[in-house]
């Protein structure tokens, strides 16, 4: 029997909907892109026989004359993709349709089921969600071309169905009637649209690992409502044991549920469930009441679904472990999201109620690939670009920037020797995976098994591997067993010494880059010195709560010196790139509680330590803050005092500069003649300084007696973080706590889990919830002894782990160990996740505006 492969099944899925992609232009929301970018989907698009492929959000009637195809006859077609509910893209699917007035076929998917439609709150769409939705867009498209129609003056916001979203339209796509694309003479024309579901929108970085696309409705949505036991509305609440009412499940569990269906009914898998955590119980028993008889009687592949909070464990990915793609996700920039016009995005937020949506980084890494290969030493041979590409550069650069006076026979050495660098970095700069190389997923594959050393020296294997086959030698002075930044450097020059060469192996050439900047010096030295003070951390736990305390109380004065340091002088980035910031300090102290409520058993101040001891961390946050108040920005425990802590720094800032001044003019008086003339005016001065200190030792002192308030309210958040294992009704009987005594350093939950799992040990709190067959069995045959035994998750020979809340890459690396030192080699393990966590991604979540304090 096959294998299971996730990206396999995202291109079959493609495949079956051959007939809408033929001769139509394309429209895929950012999402979409997202996940077809991981898939290497686009060239199976144009295989396909699509016209173009074009961004949804920034539609454009050029996009219809843009096509690939050499046929010279108008589009009748459009296909629209969405990763969002529907009444979440009517604005740009309906733009859309307005901007190809000729259109006559609209074919709409989206990776939202009917189901999770009518039953999300965000959605007002019924049961008959994709019938309803095909209605209405038609009706306000009829409404647009009728007011189209009658005058050509009407410019501005349409009135659309009260159901959906409004949409403000910009002046010039209202005036479409002499729109060569779509004339007036087919206005009568009736459009025909047609909605229908594709469930394989996801973010594979191997066959068998996955996320959600970062700006898809499912890992945008909440996962927790604000209450005692939340954290966050980007994870899971803690799982106390009382399960919540159904109107009380976060629309996140409802859309994850629909989700992880109909993936398996696409893969063709039969699902034993099974769910640890409250957020997973509440998904498993909506996927169970989902499931039928026939869905159960099909032949299919069985396979357990083993469901997981990220709550249950926030520490794995908090922390900084030994994993080269956890490395490179921290360290490269992200592509920006895309976002919707200001007065849309205020209207969308006006109707919608509830919840905010998530707005998780995107998963696309950016490599500045560009930056190694414009260095002197480096010159690509036949560097000139062909005249036709060079002038569309300069037609596309004259089309942003200001139109200049050039000659267009005898500037192009002066444009090359102008612009060769930017022109060359934003050609080269591209993404981790890329889309115009599919092997750029098997290499992920390879280098998610694998710690940060070994997987660099797989990617200087790589390197040397396409140096073979292209017969370039270099001299390169190596060690076996070691990857260096500056060796890594120099193979990847060499392979882009030639245009052709750089094409072929463009894939590992990104991955190598992206391996060199994760390896800089400055970036490494950061991640080091995380990883050696999360070390101590776990060190000072296994002690006393004193030496615990003191070590975070003394991470966070050290961080704020550090700051303070940086700030006062800029030219110094460099030198201290390795300290840790003040923010660091904060994450490193959530590391801290955490670890002190596993050792440790509470106060009596409600936390781990004592009175004394949390008494001198909350002073050293307080006076960090107060000494950088720039470095406190963005931390929702200060909203509000931001602007008066920046008032304090510019008024610290003046006073130092009048003391230097009055220094100086101090040495001026000396040398003056006749200083008796000023004693009066100095003092009327002093009263006046006087009367201003006053004012601002009290402002000052309220300023403190405020912020303490404020961090009072954080240190309370952290009690919550410390009681995670007391509260969390699966870590109570302790078999899945951390082990504070392992000298290799604790594993993850996930490891734990799958170890107890696969050796058939039982995991308190670990539910099963039964199929519809199942519980026939349960309820009707089984007084007749017809009964039906428990399953286990280690009877499968396919497992499938998905954690609510989101994954990282040393994760994955720590689960397939488990299944490789559990004696069962034979077993598929696939692991999903809402989406790809850093540990900067958990600071914005714990201490960011989506945690609930």
């Amino acid at each position: 029997m096959a294998m299971i492969d996730v990206a396999i099944s995202c291109l079959d899925s493609i495949r079956q909907i051959s007939e809408d992609i033929q001769d139509a232009i394309v429209y895929i929301d950012a999402g979409c892109t997202e996940s077809f970018q991981f898939v290497g989907a686009f060239p199976l698009f144009l295989e396909l026989g699509a016209r173009s492929i074009c961004s949804l959000e920034n539609v454009n009637p050029l996009d219809a004359v843009a096509g690939w195809s050499s046929e010279s006859d108008s589009a009748k077609k459009i296909m629209v993709m969405t990763s969002q509910l529907l009444n979440d893209a009517h604005r740009y699917t309906l733009r859309c349709l307005i901007s190809h007035q000729g259109v006559r076929h609209c074919a709409i998917f989206t990776s939202i089921a009917e189901g999770a439609h009518s039953a999300c709150p965000d959605s007002p769409l019924g049961p008959d969600a994709y019938r309803e939705y095909e209605a209405l867009l038609v009706q306000d498209y009829n409404e647009h071309i009728k007011k189209s129609k009658i005058t050509s003056e009407d410019k501005g916001q349409l009135k659309f169905s009260s159901l959906l979203d409004p949409l403000t339209l910009d002046s010039d796509s209202s005036e479409n009637k002499d729109n060569p694309l779509g004339g007036a003479e087919d206005y009568g024309q009736k459009l025909v649209v047609s909605v229908c579901h594709f469930p394989m929108v996801i973010c594979p970085f191997s066959p068998r690992v996955f996320v959600l696309p970062s700006q898809g409705s499912v890992a945008e949505a909440s996962l927790s409502n604000q209450h005692e036991d939340s954290l966050s509305y980007g994870l899971p609440s803690i799982s106390t044991g009382s399960l919540s009412d159904t109107d009380d499940v976060p629309p996140g569990a409802t859309l994850t549920a629909h989700f992880l269906y109909h993936l398996a009914l696409k893969m063709d898998l039969k699902l034993e469930i099974f769910s640890l955590g409250e957020l997973s119980k509440s998904i498993g028993k909506i996927m169970t009441d989902m499931s039928s008889l026939y869905d159960v009687g099909r032949r299919k592949r069985s396979a357990g679904l083993l469901l997981i909070d990220r709550t249950l464990d926030l520490i794995t990915p908090c922390c900084h472990g030994d994993s080269l793609v956890d490395r490179i996700f921290s360290s490269l920039p992200r592509a920006e999201r895309v976002s919707p016009h200001a007065n849309i995005r205020s209207s969308q937020a006006q109707l919608k109620q509830g919840p905010p949506s998530i707005e998780r980084p995107s998963i696309d890494v950016k490599v500045p690939l560009g930056e190694i290969l414009n260095e002197e030493d480096c010159k690509i041979q036949d560097s000139r670009l062909p005249e036709g590409v060079e002038a569309f550069l300069r037609g596309w650069d004259s089309y942003i920037s200001p139109v200049q006076d050039v000659d267009p026979l005898n500037s192009g050495g002066k444009v090359r020797d102008e612009k060769a660098n930017s022109l060359w970095s934003e050609l080269l700069n591209g993404s981790l995976v890329a889309t115009e190389c599919f092997r750029g997923t098997p290499y992920l594959e390879a280098m998610l098994d694998r710690k940060a050393k070994d997987g660099a020296v797989l990617v200087k294997k790589w390197l040397q591997e396409a140096m073979r086959r292209e017969n370039i030698a270099v001299n390169v002075r190596s060690r076996p067993g070691y990857a260096t930044k500056s060796e890594l450097h120099t193979m990847i020059k060499a392979l882009a010494k030639s245009q052709s060469s750089l094409l072929r192996n463009k894939g590992i050439i990104q991955l190598a880059a992206a391996t060199t900047f994760a390896l800089d010096e400055s970036r490494a030295a950061r991640w080091d010195g995380f990883s050696s003070a999360e070390k101590m951390l776990r060190v000072s736990a296994g002690d006393t709560s004193q030496s615990l305390a003191a070590q975070i109380s003394d991470l966070i004065n050290k961080s704020a010196l550090a700051e303070m340091q940086r700030n006062k002088d800029e030219k110094s980035d460099s030198m201290s790139g390795g300290l840790l910031s003040f923010r660091d300090a904060l994450l490193l102290t959530v590391v801290g509680y955490i670890l002190a409520g596993e050792n440790f058993p509470t106060s009596g101040s409600g936390g781990p330590f004592s009175w004394q001891e949390e008494h001198f961390l909350k002073e050293a946050i307080v006076d960090a803050v107060l000494e950088n108040p720039s470095a406190a920005a963005k931390l929702k425990f200060l909203d509000g005092l931001t602007e008066e802590l920046e008032g304090r720094l510019n008024h610290l800032k003046s006073e130092e500069t009048k003391e230097e001044t009055a220094s100086d003019q101090l040495d001026i008086d000396a040398l003056d003649d006749d200083p008796w003339g000023k004693w009066g005016d100095e003092e009327e001065e002093e009263e006046n300084a006087d009367h201003s200190k006053g004012d601002e030792s009290y402002d000052d002192m309220q300023l403190k007696l405020d912020l303490r308030d404020r961090v009072d309210n954080l240190f309370r958040f952290l009690h919550k973080l410390s009681s995670l294992r007391t509260r969390n009704q699966p870590l109570k009987d302790g078999s899945l706590a951390f082990e504070s005594g392992d000298p290799s350093g604790s594993k993850g939950l996930l490891y734990r889990i799958l170890t107890r799992v696969l050796s058939k040990n039982e995991i308190h709190g670990l539910e099963y919830h039964s199929s519809t067959v199942g519980r026939l069995f349960k309820s009707g045959f089984g007084r007749f002894g017809l009964g039906q035994a428990k399953p286990s998750i280690a009877d499968q020979s396919v497992i499938l782990v998905f954690v609510v809340g989101g994954i990282n890459g040393l994760e994955v690396l720590e689960a397939q160990e488990a299944v490789s030192e559990s004696g069962s080699p034979d077993i598929e393990l696939a692991i999903g996740g809402t989406t790809l966590l850093t540990p900067d991604d958990m600071f914005d979540l714990l201490l960011g505006q989506l945690s609930h304090f």
